[in-house]
């Protein structure tokens, strides 16, 4: 039974789970009960809905089903029709909350700016991420230890500064692992191989020598990151009341290769346990995430110092790692390399990798990576122009109302969201926004005699504006972007100087699943090591 539900491919599942939610919500129609309660009526008397047919029966549960594959356009038309045309919010269908999402228009971003007791965003992005039923101990994610560390870790200059030499060791074993040294063509998969990078330097950072390089744990623990992202897209895509027992299933083979991460994790974590008890004053210590993970645990209730639990925090910071920056950088290298441009977009870049590299002795230092302007701006624009979603920064409402202004409240029960791929793609804030361009952010400032001051603060990829969200916004930015942007650079940078690169003439098409562009993981490559 394992065998056959690991060997579905996913439209086969997507298909059957569709059908079944159709037969589902007909049968009790489920979305009767939409106007539960007076304040919310008062919302749609004051905002309108977009992807919903003004006849027909039970259009509000067609709209619903519909916007499994619909959500990324009918996001697209109500930002044009409502939050461009009038600035004004419009309400969304979607099954992700079995009703509806009310889209905000970029002038209420201001709204994140400061945590207002009336909004929750914890609750919203563990429903996107749908980890209650993905994760096996629940209070791993209900008390978020792991990453109130690397909040405090990854936000401090010292410590990213620190990091770049060992993340520019560890790529270059795992390039010469994953993509091969030969210098014939080799095809090879894009996405199974640059997320085996990513993850490579994601767990030297993480558990450090030797285990992060242990073949069994990179394959189990990428393969748990690749599950857990498809059940989060069916889940999403399922009724909310029958998520409690469908996601049971679902869930199983993430769950699956957890269990495994979790056996070869344990003896590390004993070992460092034991270690920690015995340690001497004065002694040298390892200095990874683990340790410090297993440090600040010790402080606390004693349960917290289990082995399994301590895996599974490193393992929900490994999804980082393994899927968001592993989106980010095979997205870079697709739109890089299938860009009409590729040829003086590589050739540029080379020349800037060379330039820094011979100045500062390789890429191994903050410095180094931070002169890397194009490799930043060819980083930001694929970001920018290939958004891991449709709508993104989540805040739901959980008590009192927040007003909007023009008469309109949101109450509590509600979502609020951005539409944040369609702000990346509006032709206001970009030139020509739908084409790749990687030199975007960096090329006003070559080849001029004006200084940076009259050209402005250069627009880096950790430099959040209201038409660049990929990293959130206000209070919900991302306090880990500098490592993350600092260690995909570096990665990037590896590929233009020593790997050549080809695809096929295909046009590749991103998909979309409810609010997920779906990574490209059936998209070959050919690539061949340069000569020296």
């Amino acid at each position: 039974m394992a065998i056959a539900i690991m060997s579905w491919t996913m439209g086969t599942q997507l298909l059957l789970l569709v059908l079944f939610i159709t037969v589902i919500i007909l049968a009790q129609r489920l979305f009767q009960t939409f106007f539960r309660n007076k304040d919310e009526a008062h919302v749609w008397i004051k905002v309108e809905p977009i992807g919903v047919s003004s006849g027909g029966i039970f259009s509000w549960t067609r709209a619903v089903i519909g916007s499994v594959f619909s959500y990324q356009q009918d996001t697209q038309d109500g930002y044009d029709k409502f939050c461009k045309a009038q600035n004004r919010p419009f309400i969304l269908p979607t099954m992700w909350t079995g009703g509806s999402v009310v889209v905000l228009p970029p002038s209420l971003l201001y709204l994140t700016q400061k945590v207002y007791p009336s909004m929750a965003r914890h609750q919203a992005k563990m429903d996107h991420l749908q980890l209650p039923y993905m994760i096996s101990d629940r209070d791993v994610i209900d008390n978020l230890i792991q990453f109130d560390i690397a909040r405090k870790k990854l936000r401090q200059a010292e410590v990213v500064s620190s990091l770049a030499a060992i993340t520019e060791e560890e790529i270059d074993v795992a390039f010469r692992k994953s993509w091969g040294t030969s210098e014939t063509w080799t095809s090879i998969n894009a996405w199974d191989n640059c997320t085996r990078v990513i993850a490579q330097a994601g767990f030297r950072i993480l558990i450090g020598l030797p285990l992060c390089r242990d073949e069994s744990l990179l394959e189990y623990a990428r393969m748990y990151a690749n599950y857990l992202f498809k059940g989060t897209s069916i889940i999403n895509c399922l009724p909310p009341f029958s998520r409690p027992v469908l996601a049971r299933i679902i869930s199983w083979p993430s769950k699956y290769y957890q269990a495994h991460c979790r056996r070869i994790l344990r003896p590390l974590i004993e070992q460092r346990i034991r270690e920690l008890k015995d340690h001497k004053a004065g002694s040298e210590k390892p200095d990874d995430f683990l340790q410090w993970l297993i440090e600040h645990c010790r402080k606390l209730d004693p349960k917290e110092m289990e082995p399994d639990k301590i895996s599974d925090r490193v393992l929900v910071l490994c999804i980082a790692f393994i899927f968001a920056m592993g989106y980010i950088f095979c997205s870079s290298v697709l739109d890089l390399y299938k860009s009409s441009e590729k040829t003086s977009f590589v050739a540029g870049l080379v020349a800037e990798c060379k330039r820094v590299s011979a100045e500062y002795g390789g890429l191994s230092t903050k410095q180094a990576v931070d002169s890397l302007y194009r490799v930043d701006s060819a980083l930001r624009e694929s970001m920018r122009i290939s958004d891991v979603g449709a709508t993104s920064i989540p805040i739901d409402v959980v008590s009192g109302k927040v007003d909007l202004g023009n008469g309109i409240q949101i109450p509590p029960g509600m979502r609020m969201v951005f539409a944040t791929q369609p702000m990346h793609l509006d032709p206001e804030s970009y030139l020509d926004p739908l084409r790749y361009d990687a030199f975007r952010f960096s090329r006003k400032y070559e080849d001029t005699e004006k200084s940076e001051q009259e050209l402005g603060e250069r627009e880096l990829c950790t430099t959040i504006t209201e038409s660049f969200l990929p990293f959130g916004y206000g209070k919900f930015q991302c306090p880990g972007r500098w490592f993350a942007t600092q260690t995909i650079k570096q990665a990037l940078a590896y590929v233009v100087m020593n790997y050549d690169i080809e695809f096929d003439s295909r046009q590749y098409k991103r998909q979309a699943l409810l609010n997920m562009m779906l990574p490209p993981e059936y998209v070959q490559m050919s690539v061949r090591r340069q000569r020296v």
